[in-house]
């Protein structure tokens, strides 16, 4: 597995089990650990149904070897995080939000040098300075 497989394949675990399930089976609990309010009890339950979905086609691109997924999700989660971010700067959503930005944020780093990284080691004429 490629490094940049191996960091989709973990955000994809993250998607789904770290947010989705909690979400869906949990939600006041999940969301109260970020001092977060889960309001109306059916929007919750259906965006963590949502995200378990999208984690999956996160991990099932892993498995396929589908490479230049692994590059396309790397936009959207900037996106996701500078939401968040802005957000919180509006006032619509508390400072715990934050750390899921930051998380978002990194991780969408991590892929992002994964991706280069796995790229320049197969093609090391990439690597190499030019004259």
């Amino acid at each position: 597995m490629t490094r940049a497989a191996l960091s989709v394949y973990i955000y994809g675990l993250y998607l789904v089990t770290g947010i989705g399930v909690p979400f869906l089976l949990i939600p006041h609990f999940a969301l109260g650990l970020f001092g977060l309010s889960a309001g109306d009890d059916m929007w919750i339950r259906f965006l963590g149904v949502y995200i378990a979905a999208m984690g999956g086609f996160y991990i099932v691109s892993v498995l396929t070897r589908t490479h230049i997924m692994f590059r396309w999700t790397v936009p959207p989660r900037y996106a996701t995080a500078a939401f968040m971010c802005i957000m919180v700067a509006l006032g619509k959503a508390g400072p715990a939000l934050l750390f899921f930005a930051a998380l978002d944020a990194l991780t969408a780093s991590i892929t992002w040098v994964a991706i280069r990284a796995d790229e320049a080691e197969q093609d090391p004429a990439q690597s190499r300075p030019q004259a």
